[in-house]
């Protein structure tokens, strides 16, 4: 499991486990595209631990995470989970913090407000330039999707120098002088 693209397990006391994904794909199902961004601001009002709740249902892997999160009961009162109310907010907030801005490159402001988010472009979008098949593409987190397209482009991210990683011409270029110091014995 990646934490570092957004993946978050938890476990409770009797060893059930509940597993999150930020894909892009599981993102799509919150809502329309305002209402992913409506869910994600409200983490940080006063509704939080509600919209938590939902979107921890919708991003868990299991089939019901009612036990971890709560629900509502027949009469309409809530029941509470095993995870306290602001640990499911604090979750929350990663899991979409990773599933619709990224964090590929951490403390690299620049990033513009959007009243949307359209997962739909972001999975055709590694469909085409990362050559994926969509089921691939939809399970990507924003942050996978940055970090690969970084890696694929790093001219057009301004990151190749920063994160070292040579071209292919570079990369061929540096074998060919292996080889030749080496005689041919550099692979």
């Amino acid at each position: 499991m990646l934490v570092e693209a957004g993946f978050v397990r938890a476990v409770d006391s009797d060893g059930r486990e509940w597993t999150f994904r930020p894909s892009l794909g599981r993102i799509a199902s919150l809502g329309t595209p305002h209402e992913i961004v409506a869910i994600y601001a409200g983490l940080h009002g006063p509704k939080a631990a509600t919209e938590a709740a939902y979107v921890l249902a919708c991003l868990c892997d299991q089939e019901d995470a009612s036990p971890l999160i709560g629900h509502i009961a027949e009469g309409g009162e809530w029941v509470a989970g095993l995870m306290p109310p602001d640990e499911q907010v604090i979750i929350a907030r990663h899991l979409m913090q990773h599933g619709i801005v990224g964090k590929a490159s951490p403390g690299k402001g620049g990033g513009k407000y959007s009243d949307r988010f359209d997962a739909s472009e972001y999975i055709s979008a590694a469909r085409v330039h990362l050559r994926l098949s969509s089921a691939d593409a939809e399970a990507l987190s924003m942050t996978e999707f940055q970090t690969m397209f970084e890696m694929k482009y790093p001219e057009q991210s301004g990151k190749g120098k920063e994160r070292d990683v040579p071209s292919r011409d570079e990369y061929r270029e540096r074998i060919r002088k292996m080889e030749a110091k080496h005689g041919g014995q550099g692979r």
